[in-house]
């Protein structure tokens, strides 16, 4: 596999004080509770903004502006709400907040998740992961990416979103980056599938088909 990501990063690059911020972050939220459990709207925004740009829905001139992210950020708390106890814990959720959001600002797109057992017996092989990923990936969207345990990955923060913008294969290894703290990240996906205690799951949007 070669590597596959979304062709424009620096959409997501944003103006954070002067410095630059590789992806959103959650502790931009004004509110205490926000940033301790905003990592899920944090990263859905990311998923729908990259769309938005890439099909000229909103103008890439304004992507790195902060005050714009927060806005969008703010907007989606509404509907990729975090729960208390746990935050958006179920990638279930994930995909009904997107897709609620998306019906009501009329916006064009179906949302494809696929989810993560805790139990390894019934997890998802990683062939069909990757195959997941590649798919979002190919269609140039970031994919949100749920780690309810990070494993052995010192990359990932367990109980956490953060979206996935590239993969490769290394070996027999595969590799993802990500943006998390405003930093380039990267994890072995190999090994957090075999390691992961608690599971997760992956969500990405793409053009809604027409009907005919």
């Amino acid at each position: 596999m070669e590597r596959i990501a979304i062709k424009h990063p620096e959409w997501l690059d944003i103006n954070a004080n002067g410095k630059i911020s590789h992806g959103y972050d959650q502790e931009w939220f004004t509110d205490e509770w926000q940033r301790l459990s905003g990592c899920g709207p944090t990263t859905a925004t990311q998923v729908v903004t990259y769309t938005m740009l890439r099909d000229g829905l909103l103008d890439v001139s304004q992507s790195a502006d902060q005050v714009g992210a927060l806005e969008r950020m703010n907007m989606m708390w509404n509907y990729v709400k975090p729960r208390f106890g746990g935050g958006v814990y179920k990638t279930q959720w994930m995909e009904a907040g997107l897709g609620k959001m998306l019906v009501e600002k009329d916006l064009p797109y179906d949302v494809h998740m696929i989810n993560v057992s805790p139990f390894a017996a019934s997890r998802v092989e990683i062939n069909e992961a990757a195959e997941f990923l590649v798919q979002g990936l190919s269609q140039d969207v970031p994919i949100a990416f749920l780690n309810r345990h990070k494993g052995k990955e010192p990359a990932l923060y367990t109980w956490h979103w953060v979206p996935i913008w590239s993969i490769y294969e290394e070996g027999d290894d595969i590799r993802c980056n990500i943006f998390d703290e405003g930093e380039i990240r990267e994890f072995s996906l190999v090994n957090w599938l075999q390691d992961t205690i608690l599971g997760g799951g992956f969500a990405y949007v793409s053009p809604k088909k027409l009907e005919v």
